[in-house]
């Protein structure tokens, strides 16, 4: 029974990592149109990245913390019970 809640918490690590990294490609994708596009602005606080990822990752990136956090939940959790 341990070993399907480490595999359960390994899958949702992984989800994780891939939800946050297309969540960055996406940022990097639309920071590009942010420069070369006038009308579109940035701010000067967080950098033309940095805007890019506030508008376009906020919700990938707290989607792939929470997931992170529950599998590496479940796998301490499982690790400690057996």
């Amino acid at each position: 029974m341990s070993i399907k809640k480490i595999n359960i918490g390994l899958i949702l690590i992984l989800v994780s990592s891939i939800i946050y990294g297309y969540a960055l490609i996406s940022a990097s994708v639309y920071s590009h149109l942010l420069i070369g596009n006038q009308d579109l602005g940035w701010d000067r606080r967080y950098g033309v990245f940095g805007t890019a990822l506030k508008e376009a990752g906020t919700i990938p990136i707290i989607l792939s913390i929470l997931l992170g956090l529950m599998g590496l939940m479940i796998g301490v959790k499982s690790i400690k019970t057996k």
